[in-house]
C-alpha cells in the first residue's frame, strides 16, 4: 500500500512538472498577499498547531502567472514545513523586498538546511538531499521551471542545521 501511494505521488508530480513545462503562461498582475493567504487557508498542514507561519505584510503585487506562482509558493512552503528536525516545530517567515529592481519573495525556515555543494543540485528533477524525508525530488524542479516560464529567478541561502531561505525574484506589477 505504501509503495502504491509513493508511486501515485510520483506520477502526480511528474504530471505537474509536465504541465508547467508545456502550458502556455499568460503574465498579469498578481496580488501576492491574497495568493499567500489563499494557499495557507487551503492546506490544513499549514495551519496551527502544525506550524508557525508569519507573513510580513504588505506583500506587493508582481507580474506573474497566478497558477504557476501558487505552485511555486505551495512547494516552497510545503518544503519549509517538511524538512525540519523531528523535535522542532516548523517556523516559516514569508516576506518581500526590493532587489535589483525586482520583487524578491522570501520563504525562510528553521529547517535542516542544505549543504552549499547541493544548492544547484536540488533543482534537478528527482534529486533528493535527504531520502529519509518523504518526497519525490520533483518539487523544486517544478518551482524552477515555473519561475523560468514567468521570467523569474529562484535561488536560496542555506547551511546545514541553520535553516534555508528560498527566494523568487519577479518583476513588479505595472
Amino acid at each position: 500500500i505504501g509503495a502504491s501511494h509513493r508511486m501515485d505521488r510520483l506520477i502526480q508530480d511528474v504530471l505537474s512538472y509536465s504541465r508547467v513545462s508545456r502550458t502556455e503562461f499568460h503574465l498579469e498582475p498578481v496580488d501576492v498577499e491574497k495568493l499567500v493567504d489563499g494557499i495557507l487557508e487551503s492546506y490544513p498542514q499549514f495551519q496551527p498547531p502544525h506550524a508557525d507561519i508569519v507573513i510580513e505584510r504588505p506583500l506587493p503585487r508582481v507580474l506573474g502567472n497566478e497558477a504557476a506562482l501558487t505552485q511555486c509558493l505551495s512547494n516552497l512552503i510545503g518544503n519549509a514545513l517538511k524538512f525540519v528536525a523531528p523535535e522542532l516545530k516548523p517556523r516559516v517567515r514569508i516576506r518581500a523586498e526590493r532587489h535589483d529592481g525586482r520583487i524578491r519573495l522570501n520563504v525562510e525556515d528553521n529547517g535542516i538546511g542544505i549543504d552549499p555543494e547541493a544548492h544547484e543540485k536540488i533543482f534537478r528533477i528527482f534529486y533528493q538531499v535527504d531520502r529519509s524525508y518523504d518526497g519525490t525530488g520533483i518539487g523544486l524542479s517544478i518551482v524552477r521551471k515555473a519561475a523560468e516560464r514567468m521570467g523569474a529567478r529562484v535561488g536560496l541561502r542555506s547551511e546545514p542545521q541553520r535553516g534555508s531561505t528560498f527566494h523568487l525574484d519577479l518583476a513588479p506589477a505595472p
